[in-house]
């Protein structure tokens, strides 16, 4: 009985550290931008940040040469509670000599919570800048976000 409850525990560990990680939604107040009733909750890491469980449920490969994107979009509700809805992310990252390649994101949805994830590589160390547009479904004019992140690839 006492291994059935240590792996419940396991579980329930393994789960709360990938929402820690992996969500941004429980980021810092300069990992969000608001476009009116919108705002645009973002993350970028290297994958070796990830545990190797979180990394195989998602299927990336962890390396401090590999790095992560992270979006999620949520539209506030009157009672100031906000909703996450879906949306069409695009994004490219660049580094500081301006050579930019474009980030293809991936729609995760776990129990509603809608997150966009994007792989790049990380060539070398340095800052990288990311600018990510996302639109509401039907909306024809993006919102951009512009962030930049230093990275140490060994």
């Amino acid at each position: 009985m006492r291994t059935h409850h240590k792996i419940g525990v396991a579980v329930v560990v393994i789960i709360v550290l990938l929402l820690a990680l992996l969500i941004p939604r429980t980021g810092h107040a300069d990992q969000t931008a608001t476009f009116g009733d919108v705002v645009v909750r973002y993350s970028a890491i290297s994958t070796d940040q990830l545990f190797p469980a979180v990394a195989q449920n998602y299927g990336i490969e962890r390396s401090n040469r590999n790095g992560l994107v992270n979006i999620a979009v949520e539209k506030k509700g009157s009672a100031g509670a906000g909703e996450m809805i879906s949306a069409v992310v695009t994004g490219k990252v660049a580094d500081l000599t301006g050579h930019s390649r474009p980030i293809r994101f991936r729609e995760t949805n776990e129990d509603g919570a809608v997150d966009y994830l994007g792989e790049f590589p990380i060539d070398a160390s340095g800052t990288y800048v990311f600018t990510i547009n996302v639109s509401k479904v039907g909306q024809t004019t993006p919102y951009t976000v512009k962030f930049n992140r230093d990275y140490v690839a060994d």
